[in-house]
């Protein structure tokens, strides 16, 4: 197996992708300790010494128009990529979620490549684009997903399906080993706006704006968890005039979930951050607002009740959701004053949360995915 498999090239291209791919590669590195990585991702992946084309923050554009914007850029990134591939010729290619770029990638390299490529993370496409199933089934060998209702889905589709688990799970039990909460005498409320640009953009003043009013109302320490893939000039503007706390900090991997950890209170951006509050266990809220026209269109192909991952797999609102129109500094605060307040609330949605962990089970995903990998590579090589 060693001698057989020499160089993955794999693509990551968000924060969350990063790292979980990150976690991948460790696992796969421990099994076969002279591959080569080669893709695009960022710092997690930088760490585990994958040889990075493209940072993620070159990559990351969100929403129809943000896209279109940038479609000369993307292409250029897309024609290096599959050069590359041209160029190493991998014995394997592992894409993490982020499909409107994967998938465009996948059915490029399959006219020439040969090797297998595998999908880890799969896209949303039970709940929008399921069209893009399509694309999954002709090009793609293998895929394994972190939901287990994912498994159905695929199976379904008639394509090759393994469920690994989530690797969040692993990852905060970890993490909630080590770190106990440390409670303040003051109430902690923190704000998680996200990783990407334009969504900040918009979100951050009416998330500001709810911070005053917490601030006002309840003398509490207000902090903002800020992705280290901008600078932090760039969120001090958003909170100038303000005593509020940026956590920032690019050599601690760990400080944002501590930071959730001691906060008794999160206002979190729809995404891998409402997983993360909801397994470390502190009860938050949901918030979201796109352009009118990313959002118009999402309507009309979006499937499912929820937006929030927590509510989809619970398959009930455990936790509030404010999108769009709704998301405004009165509704927050309303339900951040009522998680502040109400004690049998708050019980109610940490009981949620903990039927949430029996749902994802305790595998340990990485681990599990870098097996499935290898023992698939070594039936197709053999």
């Amino acid at each position: 197996m060693q001698n057989n498999l020499k160089n993955i090239f794999i693509i990551a291209g968000e924060s969350s992708g990063d790292m979980h791919a990150a976690s991948l590669v460790r696992e796969l590195r421990s099994a076969v300790t002279k591959v080569t990585f080669t893709g695009i991702g960022g710092p997690e992946m930088k760490k585990e010494s994958v040889n990075l084309i493209y940072d993620l923050k070159q990559v990351n554009f969100i929403g129809f128009s943000s896209v279109i914007m940038n479609l000369q850029k993307i292409r250029a990134i897309l024609n290096h990529c599959i050069s590359e591939v041209k160029k190493i010729n991998p014995e394997a290619v592992i894409l993490v979620d982020y499909p409107g770029f994967n998938l465009k990638f996948i059915s490029s390299i399959r006219k020439f490549y040969k090797g297998i490529i595998v999908y880890y993370i799969s896209p949303q496409l039970w709940a929008w684009h399921k069209s893009r199933v399509k694309t999954i089934k002709k090009y793609v060998d293998l895929m394994i997903v972190v939901f287990p209702f994912e498994v159905d889905f695929y199976k379904k589709e008639d394509v090759i399906v393994d469920y690994a688990g989530h690797p969040l799970v692993k990852r905060i039990d970890d993490f909630l080993s080590r770190n106990k909460r440390i409670k303040s005498p003051e109430p902690v409320i923190s704000f998680l706006p996200g990783s990407r640009k334009d969504e900040i953009d918009r979100m951050m003043p009416a998330l500001v704006e709810t911070a005053v009013k917490f601030r006002k109302e309840f003398k509490c320490e207000i902090n903002f968890i800020c992705t280290t893939n901008l600078s932090r000039p760039y969120f001090q503007k958003f909170i100038k005039g303000n005593d509020f706390n940026l956590i920032y900090d690019e050599n601690n991997s760990e400080l944002n979930y501590k930071t959730i950890l001691n906060s008794d209170l999160v206002i979190s951006k729809s995404g891998t951050s409402t997983m993360e509050c909801a397994l470390i266990g502190t009860p938050f809220c949901v918030v979201y607002k796109t352009g009118e026209l990313n959002y118009a269109i999402g309507k009309r192909l979006v499937k499912v009740d929820h937006i929030a991952m927590v509510n989809i797999l619970l398959k009930k609102r455990a936790v509030t959701e404010f999108l769009q129109n709704e998301m405004t500094p009165d509704n927050i605060f309303e339900e951040g004053k009522k998680i502040l307040t109400d004690a049998s609330y708050v019980n109610e949605m940490k009981n949620n949360f903990k039927e949430l962990r029996n749902i994802l089970t305790d595998k340990d995903a990485s681990k599990n995915a870098a097996e499935i990998i290898m023992n698939f590579i070594q039936k197709k090589i053999n």
